[in-house]
């Protein structure tokens, strides 16, 4: 049966409102959420199915790897912390998906690459640093010399590089995006997946949604798609299925 929702006029004034001010830097209106396109908040439920199941799993599977490889009381708390970070969450949906090869997007110090090391074979992470030019880094030479982890220095959003990449991107099953938030990265990444790879299947998990500055591009978003913060980061969580 369909649910009518209602909206009264004040109600639709102050969302018009509020979405322009969540596109003007500095200002912080996380709850914001803007109307995205007709159908983009549709599922057929599977997304749900994989969360859950994922969620199951990062509930009986600790990260005991990263948590050993931390330097500071701080990382190890937030490796050790689940529900409220996505350091379980991550190697769970790798294990779900059977994620021979995972990407993600902006590692710094590595934590998000070694967290998905524990369900995946292989990472490929982009960045625009070199990891071991990052304090506390919890990569290790040896995981780059043995092939764990592979570290390619470049910009997604600039077309030239992602298409040189598009080979690498194919093959895996599941891409983590953790960039800058910086109102343009996220949403001209996904454009060039959306034109190269809609339709494949892909999983995209999305970090800090709801962040000010990612709120819009989430709630515009027109894939499959489901928030997942209350089994991931607490500061927003989001899977899209290309």
């Amino acid at each position: 049966m369909a649910v009518t929702k209602t909206v009264f006029p004040w109600q639709s004034l102050a969302g018009r409102v509020l979405s322009r001010w969540s596109g003007v830097y500095g200002i912080q209106l996380s709850a914001v959420y803007p109307t995205g396109p007709a159908g983009s908040h549709q599922s057929d439920g599977a997304l749900a199915r994989l969360v859950l199941d994922a969620a199951s799993d990062a509930f009986d599977v600790a990260s005991n790897e990263l948590v050993n490889r931390c330097h500071t009381a701080e990382q190890r708390a937030w490796a050790a912390e689940w529900p409220g970070e996505h350091y379980r969450l991550l190697p769970a949906l790798a294990r779900q998906l059977g994620s021979g090869v995972a990407v993600e997007v902006g590692t710094f110090t590595g934590m998000g690459t070694l967290a998905l090391l524990e369900g995946a074979d292989r990472v490929v992470t982009y960045d625009l640093v070199p990891w071991d030019a990052v304090p506390h880094a919890v990569i290790r030479h040896d995981d780059i010399a043995r092939g764990r982890v592979m570290q390619r220095l470049g910009d997604l959003s600039d077309e030239a590089f992602f298409r040189s990449q598009t080979d690498t991107l194919a093959g895996a099953e599941l891409i983590f995006i953790d960039g800058p938030k910086d109102r343009s990265f996220e949403r001209r990444f996904t454009e060039l997946l959306c034109d190269t790879f809609r339709g494949s299947g892909k999983v995209l998990v999305f970090d800090d949604i709801r962040v000010a500055n990612m709120v819009t591009f989430w709630g515009r978003l027109d894939l499959d798609k489901f928030d997942a913060t209350s089994y991931g980061h607490w500061s927003g969580t989001g899977l899209a299925r290309l």
